[in-house]
């Protein structure tokens, strides 16, 4: 076996190949760790992460991947992992909030105020200050 390929039975990778060259040669039905991870270095804007970090990711991709999880659902995941920072083991929480979250609340179905409060604007009751029932007779509750 030659030292680019593996025991899947992918393609051996060519001498010069880019990651740029991989997503054009990558099928929609032939995903894999290598294409998505080129894509998420694509959009780094701060340069490559670290080794161990990309190692991390490779293996959550690649496990995520494994369960039959395909790029349409991995990419959004991967969006919010690079723009928050996040460690590569958030990974399948992304994709399961990414799966279940409800639908995104539009700007008019949140109550407006003029305040800009929103939600906090609309609580139920009216702000009430605590108030003692019993009114103390002087100077620290004591009468002098």
């Amino acid at each position: 076996m030659d030292p680019g390929s593996s025991r899947r039975g992918h393609e051996a990778p060519t001498l010069g190949s880019s990651p740029e060259t991989a997503l054009e040669a990558a099928d929609a039905s032939e995903w894999s760790a290598k294409v998505l991870m080129a894509e998420y270095l694509r959009g780094c804007p701060g340069g490559r992460p670290p080794k161990k970090v990309l190692g991390h990711l490779g293996k959550e991709i690649r496990s995520l991947l494994d369960e039959g999880y395909g790029p349409d659902v991995l990419r959004p995941a991967l969006e919010r992992l690079r723009a928050k920072g996040l460690n590569p083991s958030v990974l399948p929480s992304l994709v399961n909030e990414y799966l279940n979250a409800g639908p995104a609340q539009s700007s008019s179905s949140i109550p407006s105020s003029a305040s800009g409060a929103g939600l906090w604007a609309s609580a139920s009751p009216a702000y009430t200050p605590y108030l003692n029932p019993t009114e103390p007779t002087g100077t620290f509750g004591v009468a002098l």
